[in-house]
């Protein structure tokens, strides 16, 4: 259970204030081509005070559950709870949050207050709700399963900012074995896997329809740009990628007897990902605007394809 204090004036004052900056953000209007991203971001701030914060704020205000318990002064032990505050500082209401949910970062059961702030997961608790099903997944790519002349789609991700939430290695102790003999081989062969969590803040998701015909991997697929749609969105981006070089050895150094002094004179590396992105709103795709503009490149790119269709795209899925 998780103890709630409040003032109900103070907050009724942030109501207010809340209602008013949305207003202004309302009327903010520009036509400008360098300005889209901005208005993309103050659209993503209105929409998250208008449908998160300020139904929260008002739920608390109107809830007969908080006017219940005594009034009492901040920093008052509940047991002992005077009617009305002694001495000067603000009333609170005070009373327990049915709804309160435990942080289980690092081991610890601490109590958190309040709704949870957007990436404030941790790692342990992205894999969790990923599990129970409360992240839901953004909707897949379109694949062309192996249909020439058939239509596909790809979905890529160029966030504003990107955090790493963390990080754990999946190598197989197989793996890591065999990354330590190979000092010693002549041919050698080491591979890595590992799985990154990241909250992408503002995110421009670009979703593109190609057609599936010969091409080339590095120029890329034929793609109808009509069809081409993006979203602003923020979201935690679950990535699992699989790192392998092959090495050729030669033996060096005067110590003839130690085998593991050897020197890669042939290496050839390769690398994949593979992920799946969890909005934290759904994410509303609109039509590409084809107007000169400045935007970013996209920094990771997916198809549902069993290979990716382009060199350094990645595969939707976990």
């Amino acid at each position: 259970m998780t103890l709630l204090a409040f003032d109900p004036a103070r907050l009724d004052g942030l109501r207010l204030a809340l209602g008013a900056a949305l207003d202004d953000l309302d009327r903010v209007r520009s036509h400008d081509l360098a300005a889209a991203e901005a208005m993309r971001t103050l659209r993503s701030a209105s929409q998250l005070l208008g449908d998160v914060w300020l139904p929260r704020i008002r739920r608390v205000l109107d809830s007969k559950s908080m006017s219940a318990p005594t009034r009492t002064k901040l920093g008052d032990e509940i047991g002992n709870s005077v009617p009305y505050p002694v001495g000067p500082g603000p009333a609170w209401q005070l009373t327990l949050d049915p709804g309160g949910h435990r942080s289980h970062a690092d081991g610890d059961h601490a109590l958190v207050a309040g709704p949870r702030l957007p990436g404030s997961r941790s790692f342990g608790e992205v894999v969790a709700a990923i599990m129970s099903g409360e992240l839901v997944p953004m909707t897949a790519p379109l694949d062309a399963n192996g249909r020439a002349g058939a239509r596909y789609s790809s979905i890529a991700f160029a966030p504003a900012t990107q955090t790493e939430v963390g990080h754990a290695d999946l190598t197989s102790s197989a793996l890591k074995f065999i990354d330590i003999a190979s000092d010693g081989l002549p041919v050698g062969w080491r591979e890595t896997k590992g799985m990154t969590v990241f909250y992408l803040r503002d995110a421009r998701a670009i979703s593109t329809v190609h057609v599936l015909s010969a091409y080339d991997r590095d120029l890329g697929p034929d793609t109808l740009s009509e069809l081409t749609t993006e979203a602003t969105v923020s979201g935690y981006l679950v990535v699992k990628q699989d790192s392998s070089t092959a090495e050729v050895n030669v033996q060096i150094g005067p110590d003839s007897q130690d085998m593991t002094q050897t020197f890669p004179i042939i290496s050839q590396s390769s690398s994949a990902y593979n992920g799946v992105f969890y909005p934290d709103t759904p994410a509303d795709f609109e039509p590409i605007t084809h107007e000169p503009r400045f935007v970013g490149a996209p920094t990771w790119t997916f198809t549902t394809s069993a290979s990716p269709m382009v060199d350094g795209w990645g595969t939707w899925g976990l």
